[in-house]
């Protein structure tokens, strides 16, 4: 699985500026970094599984201290290998990817902040 780099506009949750978010997703972790302040959320894998549920949508609407973010990139998939639909759920404690097609879903948990300069 080669680096996923996606960009979300939103509030930062540190210099509350309507800033792009850069995340970027690896196989073993994942970052969230303000394109402003530069501050940053490291997560790390914690559990891979095949989700019959849709972790996703069982999770999207609970309410934290931020806002949920729900994003999506056409990719192949590194279960499956098909070209599929990775559904990206970002909360203040987690990050889940789900591939539409097969439900192979990754797990990452919040690990520490960095609020850069």
């Amino acid at each position: 699985m080669d680096k996923w780099t996606l960009k979300y506009k939103t509030k930062c949750y540190n210099c509350g500026e309507v800033a792009d978010q850069i995340i970027e997703i690896y196989p073993n972790q994942a970052f969230v970094k303000c394109s402003n302040c530069g501050a940053t959320r490291y997560y790390i894998l914690k559990k891979v599984w095949v989700d019959s549920d849709n972790i996703i949508e069982i999770e999207k609407n609970k309410k934290g201290k931020y806002d949920n973010w729900v994003l999506e990139k056409d990719v192949e998939c590194y279960n499956c290998g098909k070209y599929a639909p990775q559904d990206i759920l970002i909360t203040d404690s987690g990050m889940y990817v789900r591939c539409r097609n097969c439900g192979f879903t990754r797990y990452y948990t919040f690990h520490m902040m960095d609020v850069g300069h």
